[in-house]
């Protein structure tokens, strides 16, 4: 996903995203940059695969105790932003019980493909391009992986911190 000290600055588009709490934001300079962060993809009328996934990172919000939302951040990006706006990414948000730290996302689906296509993810095959993988990353050490978020949150929250920075 990315070499060790690699810029991600270039790699990723700064496009412009509304949150769940309906501020304007840049992929790249308020959601990625300096931070760890763990990216997912889903939609909120999915009925398989994003509630389970979505469940088990509310698990790993906890799992990650005190760090999460100071040096760990959660993103979860809609595929479906037509139906995803706004106000239903925060209900969305409340039904999982969504801590300060993990925002979600909508904008345009060309910005949101082109966030796909920069983290790996791409495939417009599917109607509604999702994976059950956390791509995770420090921008500031430039190393980026990925992993499954259907696993124990304990052991994902393990994974991710493996990339954090050194106190």
């Amino acid at each position: 996903m990315g070499k060790a000290g690699e810029s991600t600055a270039n790699r990723f588009p700064n496009v412009v995203l509304r949150t769940h709490d309906d501020r304007t934001v840049r992929f790249y300079d308020d959601v990625v940059k300096d931070k760890l962060v763990i990216i997912t993809f889903m939609f909120t009328s999915c009925t398989s695969q994003c509630p389970r996934n979505t469940a088990n990172l509310a698990k790993l919000q906890d799992a990650l105790g005190n760090r999460f939302g100071r040096d760990v951040f959660l993103i979860s990006i809609s595929v479906d932003p037509e139906r995803d706006t706004p106000a239903a990414l925060k209900a969305y948000a409340a039904r999982f019980g969504a801590k300060p730290g993990w925002t979600f996302l909508t904008g345009r689906i060309d910005d949101i493909d082109a966030i796909q296509r920069a983290l790996g993810v791409y495939d417009r095959r599917d109607p509604a391009p999702h994976t059950g993988m956390a791509i995770y990353g420090n921008d500031a050490l430039g190393q980026w992986a990925a992993t499954p978020i259907m696993q124990n949150a304990d052991s994902l929250a393990r994974i991710v911190l493996r990339l954090a920075s050194p106190r």
